[in-house]
Parts: structure tokens; C-alpha cells; sequence
């Protein structure tokens, strides 16, 4: 089953994701953001991207890089994961999503 991504309360994840996914040159970031997940293989790969974003999002803060207008994206952590959360125990691989934070 895939899930189309529609982040419900902060809509802003999306420009922050997609952003990510185009800077980090990442198609299949990029092909699980146009069409959701629908496998564990997805569910993981998008997990991973996640983390890369928010390593991505320290590293621009440090070098007071603008994304989306602000160099500080740092508050939108909290903001990503609750999404992030949401988004993968409705497409039913929330356990994906939990091992891979795990691991990060």
C-alpha cells in the first residue's frame, strides 16, 4: 500500500524536505516524496534520508547557509520528526522509521 506524504500540521516539512532532497541530490528522496511509501525498502530509505537532513540542517546552521529563508532551521527538528512519525504509522512502517532513528 503507498501512502501519499501530506504532512498535516507543519505543511513547511515539505519545502524543508524537498529542499534537502535536491541539495543532497537525493532521486530517491525525491521519488518517495512525489509518491509516498510503499514498501519497507522505501520506508527505510526515506527514514535514512531524514537523518541526513538533519545533519544537513546543523551543518547549513553552522555555516550560516539560508535555507528557506533562515539560517537557523534547528527548530523545525521537533517539527520533522513529528511528522515523520505521523506520516509512517499511518503508512503502517513506523517500526522501520523507529529502528533507523535508533541507529542514526
Amino acid at each position: 500500500m503507498c501512502v501519499v506524504i501530506k504532512f498535516k500540521r507543519y505543511a513547511r516539512i515539505d519545502s524543508l524536505l524537498r529542499h534537502y532532497a535536491e541539495k543532497l541530490q537525493n532521486k530517491d528522496a525525491q521519488l518517495i516524496l512525489d509518491a509516498g511509501v510503499s514498501d519497507a525498502t522505501s520506508a527505510e530509505a526515506l527514514s535514512k534520508f531524514v537523518w541526513q537532513v538533519v545533519d544537513a540542517i546543523h551543518e547549513d546552521e553552522e555555516n550560516k547557509v539560508v535555507v528557506l529563508g533562515s539560517t537557523n532551521n534547528i527548530e523545525m527538528i521537533p517539527d520533522l520528526e513529528y511528522e515523520i512519525s505521523n506520516y509512517m504509522r499511518d503508512a503502517g512502517f513506523y517500526s522501520v522509521w523507529r529502528k533507523v532513528s535508533e541507529d542514526a
